[in-house]
This record gives structure tokens, sequence and C-alpha cells, in this order.
């Protein structure tokens, strides 16, 4: 019997970038108290939000 997939409510994107991108955003996540992922999904947002208007 195969089992059902779950529906996802989020997907995986992997991109590269520069090292010192990284690093760059690396430590503004520590900052503010988050993880990296966090971090660039805020920037993510933040600027789609601004472009929107």
């Amino acid at each position: 019997m195969a089992e059902a997939k779950k529906e996802s409510k989020s997907s995986m994107l992997q991109i590269r970038v520069p090292d010192t991108l990284k690093e760059n955003l690396e430590a503004k996540a520590k900052k503010a108290g988050v993880s990296l992922n966090q971090y660039i999904m805020f920037l993510f947002v933040e600027k789609m939000e601004k472009s929107e208007k």
C-alpha cells in the first residue's frame, strides 16, 4: 500500500551566493536574533511588499 504524500505548505529553494554575502547575512541574522533562513525570508517578504505598493 502506497503512502499518501503530505501536502507541503512551503517549498525548498536552494541558491548559490558568494561567501562574503553569506557571511554578511549570517552576521545580520545573528544580530537580529533569528536564523539565517528567517532573516532571508524577512528580506524577501519586505522586498515583495515594497514592490507591490
